[in-house]
């Protein structure tokens, strides 16, 4: 049995006789349990389109998995994990399902077989038979960013925050683009393992390869702001060609092994430990969080009855302090999120008017030029209208989420610090009036991290599919050319109002939901945390006022389940000290 088996075995044990306990809880350690039973670890290819991606991952796998092409090719996310054998699942975004053979996959993950999505797939999940794919292990393609296709850019940014690791791959020719260094800024916040691919170094000359990889290693080093850069050159299509021809000459030439050896190096050895060590923080963290409702329960009960009852009320005093504080940063978050709405407000108001003058000036340029041809001309300036509505909407969107996106990060940190901040002094007041020690405790971080914050509020919006529809609705048949330029220009004013309506509100519900989301979580973490702390002195008090013997029986209990906890957080601090040493 390996080393990363045994400790994995040791600690589902030990996190099963954790949940035993019933001050423990019990739904914090069943998560655990199922991330270290799982041991499900997301590889993710990133990079621009028509780099290399698909065939890379066709290289690792030793087969032509996935298919490739000369054009901008994956639209959907594609997931590989292990199987006996080779079986492809369809995943719907209505929820449907669907087997399909290998034959058909193009067919639903490329643009020549999906052309934007319109089949609406959400992913397709490839069960294969690989080595790099046991033990958890997920090999994901996503579409490339910067592509024509700009929906293929919104699904790779969505799944960023999936991601554990991550092999972003570039190429000798063509160099780094802005696309790619954009987002080599945005997933630096929370990919925590990148490997570098510089692909298809067979496209340049032997001499030239250390060139490109030293403007490459610049150009990413600013961008990630470190020196210390691995980058490995190789070209994926030899790489496969010597795999599947059974050419070691030509798979070594590929120098896709180097590669490989430093891949299986993290993923059996650093990507075990990590896991190993992410569960047992956390089952710490868990036994902080319950003991301090224990702790203050015992030391609560070694008190007199008129020392309790008066430290009490000394709590509940400072409490209201603390309860003022909570509200108050509210209202400053009900104002932040007011103001971010008022800004969204004024900048719809400037690109409503700008987009006005540019569509007139725009639908009379296209009119006057296909009124010369022979074609169907109303047809024809529908197919005009809709395209250059659909795509200036689209493009402002996106630009509007970046430019808020920032901010509401900004405003998500600033208020998770101090609800944080409010939750670790409600701890500290908690052991300075009670007279015990937070040996080892900290205020559970009560918001989700940025990440998903951010790509929670890049989803697609609703309303602009209809806009088509709303086009050809509005232009009758029978008009003569004049009429219809008028026709089309009154409709530009109508759509774009519309339209900008719809976004104001998408955006206003947006913020509303997120709004809401922060205060649930904030006050369930804080109401939480204070009603377990009361509970323990109502305890400690009904004790008290029963007799002196029961609470005497009381706190020797109290001391038998701090004892046999702290002996089960020691066992899990041992356990991760060896993990360390061993695993590294």
């Amino acid at each position: 049995m390996s080393a990363f088996k045994q400790f994995q075995q040791d600690l589902e044990r030990q996190l099963e006789s954790l949940a035993a306990y019933p001050e423990i809880s019990r739904t914090n350690i069943s998560l655990l349990l199922d991330k270290l039973r799982q041991n499900r670890f997301n590889l993710v290819m990133l990079g621009a389109f028509k780099r290399g991606k698909s065939t890379l991952i066709n290289a690792l796998l030793g087969e032509p998995l996935l298919p490739t092409a000369v054009i901008p090719l994956t639209s959907v996310v594609t997931i590989i994990g292990y199987g006996e054998e080779v079986r492809i699942e369809v995943l719907f975004h209505n929820g449907q399902r669907q087997q399909i053979p290998s034959s058909e996959l193009a067919a639903y993950i490329t643009e020549r077989g999906n052309p934007q999505n319109i089949k609406g797939v959400q992913e397709v999940d490839i069960a294969y038979p690989s080595e790099y794919l046991k033990d958890g292990v997920r090999i994901i393609d996503t579409p490339g960013v910067g592509s024509i296709y700009s929906h293929n850019t919104e699904v790779a940014y969505n799944y960023l925050p999936q991601v554990d690791a991550a092999i972003f791959v570039i190429t000798v020719d063509p160099p780094l683009s802005a696309a790619e260094e954009e987002f080599l800024k945005d997933i630096r916040e929370y990919v925590h393992k990148l490997f570098f691919v510089l692909n298809k170094i067979d496209y340049v000359e032997e001499a030239e390869r250390q060139e490109a990889l030293d403007f490459t290693r610049q150009v990413l080093q600013a961008n990630l702001v470190t020196d210390k850069l691995p980058i490995f050159p190789l070209t994926a299509k030899l790489a496969l060609e010597g795999k599947q021809q059974n050419q070691p000459d030509v798979l070594a030439a590929s120098l896709l092994p180097q590669f490989e050896e430093h891949l299986r190096t993290f993923l059996y050895q650093e990507k075990g430990r990590v896991l190993l060590v992410s569960c047992i923080n956390g089952a710490l963290k868990t036994i902080t969080d319950s003991t301090l409702a224990l702790k203050v329960e015992r030391h609560a009960s070694a008190m007199s009855r008129k020392d309790l009852e008066e430290k009490i009320g000394r709590f509940n005093f400072e409490l209201q302090g603390l309860e003022k504080e909570r509200e108050m940063s509210l209202l400053l978050l009900d104002g932040r999120m007011k103001g971010i709405f008022e800004d969204i407000n004024a900048d719809l108001e400037a690109f409503k008017k700008e987009t006005l003058s540019r569509l007139h000036q725009e639908v009379q340029d296209a009119f006057q030029q296909k009124v010369r041809g022979s074609g169907d001309l109303r047809q024809e300036m529908e197919v005009f209208l809709f395209g250059a509505l659909r795509n200036v909407f689209t493009l402002w969107r996106r630009d509007e989420i970046d430019r808020i996106a920032q901010r509401l990060g900004d405003i998500h940190q600033e208020f998770a610090d101090r609800i944080n901040e409010i939750l670790a002094r409600l701890t500290q007041l908690t052991a300075r009036i009670f007279d015990f020690s937070l040996r080892g405790f900290s205020a559970e971080t009560a918001l989700t991290e940025k990440s998903q914050f951010w790509f929670k509020f890049k989803e697609d919006p609703v309303g602009l599919e209809i806009i088509q529809m709303t086009v050809t609705s509005l232009l009758p048949r029978a008009l003569t050319r004049g009429l219809l330029l008028k026709k089309l220009l009154e409709n530009v004013d109508e759509l774009v109002d519309k339209h900008c309506g719809r976004l104001r509100y998408d955006f206003q519900t947006r913020l509303n939901d997120l709004g809401r989301d922060f205060r649930q979580t904030w006050l369930a973490k804080i109401d939480d945390t204070t009603a377990s702390i009361r509970q323990a002195l109502d305890r400690a008090l009904a004790q008290k006022q029963v007799s002196d013997q029961n609470a005497t029986a009381r706190l020797g209990e109290l001391d038998q389940r701090l004892a046999e906890i702290l002996q089960a957080e020691g066992a899990l601090l041992s356990l991760k000290e060896k993990i360390q040493f061993t695993l590294h």
